[in-house]
């Protein structure tokens, strides 16, 4: 799907946009039920039969045949099933200048709109707060992702406000200048306090799940190398708080090598925890507590150069919600504050 470069991400795109990239002629009907996955085809049919479909300009039949170098736009209907009810998100801010801004993302929440979901996105949700500024000053300042979370985790999320500011920054990341540490609660108790896992993880479809799930994974053969450090914060009654340090940065990359040492994130049932696993291994949640229905990872700390001054930056996101009620029921022993956690070292300084 295409959607229009520039359009204002506050509100609703008006249309979408595909090109079809198949040797073989079939039904745009057919074709088109593969891509809007949320639409039945009788639905699609209708939406055809409403001329709200039109292949390189044109209305058309639901029977006419597409194939490749077609283009076949769809007018969204604006109702919830494209989500465009949803509203924008207000997050948290952690910290603000005049390049950078440091949010507190919720767990349920994408960083940006794909496949069916629009809106009530981190990204449109910053564009709406910007919008009003924009049309005052006639500009068309927006904020740009300097990284990404999945939509389950929770926690600090660093966003640039200009082009510049962006580049900098993820030459940051690439070049090994930014240092992450991620706070999740797994499953089990892991013999050593201080672990690591170096194992590959493919991004590669695993075959092994149903469909639609495009889960990455543990990969010797075809995966790229991964590495994490992981240190266990505290145990109880077979439920341990874990720190994680990714030295890379591959997908999924701290659920699978927990999922790798046979500690699974709690709640995280694509990687195979659930509450069958959870009480097979001995562990039990403190009473009243619910088994968690996303996996707890949350992202707790980044230090990296400052994209403008060089200086070191250092984040920190205490984590709330259901994790801080869980760690709390916990109880356990010798924690430190997380406002207080010792932070980790100081970045590299940006190249000259």
């Amino acid at each position: 799907m295409v959607l229009p470069s520039g359009r204002d991400l506050s509100r609703p795109p008006g249309s979408a946009l595909f090109r079809v990239r198949q040797d073989v002629r079939i039904r745009l009907d057919i074709w088109l039920q593969d891509r809007l996955g949320w639409k039945s085809r009788t639905k699609i049919q209708k939406l055809i039969q409403l001329e709200r479909v039109q292949v390189n300009g044109q209305c058309v039949k639901a029977s006419t045949k597409v194939s490749t170098g077609d283009e076949v736009e769809v007018f969204l209907d604006g109702n919830s099933e494209t989500d465009s009810s949803a509203k924008p998100v207000g997050l948290p801010v952690l910290h603000e200048d005049p390049w950078l801004v440091a949010l507190n993302k919720p767990a349920g929440i994408l960083v940006h709109p794909v496949g069916r979901t629009h809106t009530g996105t981190v990204v449109d949700g910053l564009h709406s707060d910007w919008q009003p500024l924009n049309d005052s000053c006639l500009r068309q300042a927006t904020h740009r992702l300097c990284h990404r979370l999945d939509r389950e985790t929770s926690g600090l999320l660093l966003v640039a406000k200009s082009v510049e500011a962006r580049r900098r920054v993820q030459d940051s990341f690439e070049n090994d200048r930014v240092k992450k540490s991620y706070l999740a609660i797994v499953e089990g108790v892991p013999r050593e306090q201080e672990f690591e896992i170096d194992a590959p993880v493919s991004a590669q479809l695993d075959q092994t799940r149903s469909k639609g799930h495009r889960l990455a994974r543990a990969d010797e053969e075809h995966g790229k190398p991964s590495r994490t450090l992981f240190s266990t914060l505290g145990s109880k009654n077979g439920v341990s708080l874990i720190l994680c340090r990714p030295i890379t940065g591959r997908q999924n990359q701290i659920r699978i090598h927990l999922q790798v040492a046979g500690h699974p994130i709690l709640g995280d049932v694509g990687y195979g925890q659930t509450v069958e696993s959870l009480a097979a291994g001995g562990g039990q949640l403190p009473e009243g507590v619910p088994h968690p229905d996303r996996a707890l990872l949350h992202s707790f700390q980044l230090v990296f150069p400052h994209p403008v001054w060089g200086t070191p930056s250092h984040l920190l996101c205490p984590p709330g919600g259901d994790m801080a009620e869980l760690i709390e029921a916990l109880n356990l022993e010798s924690l430190p504050p997380f406002q207080s956690f010792p932070l980790l070292e100081d970045p590299k300084p940006l190249a000259k």
